[in-house]
């Protein structure tokens, strides 16, 4: 059969059938096509909302004489597992008390809840230059890798002042107390 006999056979109640026929299957592959998009972006935003986000960067202390912490937090939502950990500086000669051993790179297998942070006591006199930080983890079935620099020197010794208190206990628990509710590590 010709297809312009086909046609031509054709009552106007056919055509407007057929027409209605496709203009309803092309709305519902569009309808489709766009649900699916939303449900893949939807599952992203969430994945993004929930997954484990790690950070380093420093953080100075003053309990009366001033301590620099390298610090290590969890600021997602879901339990991190560090995988690897690399950095471009040798800190066996940084850390605030004296070691062969690199305390950072014990933080490999460990895990981070939401929220937790580990922290490390550093000299500050030893750090010359900011530091590129590698950091791979696994956060539920994914696997996360982070790359950034951080100078840990920079802005971590803005004055705040502190109250006084008298005898010299009383002064470092005021500092130390203090200290704790402005850092809120």
């Amino acid at each position: 059969m010709d297809f312009n006999k086909f046609l031509s056979s054709l009552s106007a109640s056919d055509i407007v059938q057929i027409a209605g026929i496709i203009v309803s299957s092309l709305t519902s592959v569009i309808a489709i096509f766009i649900s699916l998009m939303s449900m893949w972006q939807n599952s992203r935003m969430i994945e993004e909302n929930s997954r484990a986000v790690i950070s380093i960067y420093s953080q100075c202390i003053n309990t009366g004489s001033p301590m620099l912490f390298v610090v290590v937090k969890n600021f997602g939502n879901s339990t991190a597992i560090i995988n690897k950990l690399d950095y471009d500086y040798d800190l066996t000669e940084c850390y605030h008390f004296r070691s062969d051993r690199d305390y950072l790179k014990d933080l490999v297998g460990s895990s981070l809840a939401p929220a937790q942070s580990r922290i490390c006591c550093l000299d500050y006199e030893k750090l010359t230059h900011p530091i590129t930080f590698k950091l791979e983890y696994k956060s539920g079935r994914k696997k996360y890798h982070d790359s950034f620099t951080v100078d840990l020197k920079a802005g971590v010794n803005m004055p705040s002042p502190k109250i006084a208190t008298n005898g010299k206990e009383m002064h470092t628990i005021s500092y130390t107390l203090q200290e704790m509710l402005q850092k809120n590590l």
